[in-house]
């Protein structure tokens, strides 16, 4: 699987920067990933950084109720809870294609890193199978494009910074081209 991923496309790079950006843990990885996302992001302050940190925080981490959560079980489920039925879902989707999310991130597997990273995966793929072109399709358009929008909206209008709402037009225009590479 590694010559995959020495063979991305530009779509699937991003997606993986993407990844990076969510999966963020600190102020030095949520800088790394802002940083190999936006050319222009050594143009921020130190100040602007704090408060792209801050909303980061607020949006997708916590401790107060998330202004965007980052599951997609939230937007999915009745109740918007975490570890839904829709999480259950998808993991049973990963199964029967052979894949698993690792249990050291600790993190749901309806988290948009992990949605993010199966997308590349799936379309790095999909490039030398048309299963998983099959694959693809059926997960961007029954999956990922059915929540991602929401997700992106509850940014846009919960972000306090550029940089945050930079993210969510990258996102997207990543979400776009995906639809486009599936004919959603």
């Amino acid at each position: 699987m590694g010559e995959i991923y020495e063979t991305l496309t530009i779509f699937e790079s991003t997606g993986l920067l993407l990844r990076d950006f969510f999966i963020s843990h600190d102020s030095c990885t949520l800088k790394a990933a802002y940083s190999a996302l936006d050319t222009n992001a050594s143009a921020l302050t130190e100040q602007e950084w704090l408060e792209a940190e801050y909303d980061f925080n607020a949006l997708f981490v916590g401790p107060q109720k998330l202004k965007a959560a980052p599951f997609a079980s939230v937007y999915l489920e009745e109740d918007a809870l975490v570890m839904g039925k829709s999480t259950l879902s998808i993991r049973e989707f990963m199964a029967n294609i052979g894949l698993s999310i690792s249990v050291v991130n600790n993190i749901p597997d309806d988290h948009i890193s992990c949605v993010l990273e199966l997308a590349v995966l799936l379309s790095a793929n999909a490039r030398a199978s048309s299963e998983y072109q099959v694959t693809l399709t059926r997960y961007a358009s029954e999956y990922v494009a059915v929540w991602v929008p929401e997700y992106i909206e509850k940014i846009n209008i919960n972000a306090q910074t550029a940089t945050l709402k930079n993210v969510a037009g990258r996102l997207s225009s990543w979400l776009d081209e995906l639809k486009t590479r599936v004919s959603i």
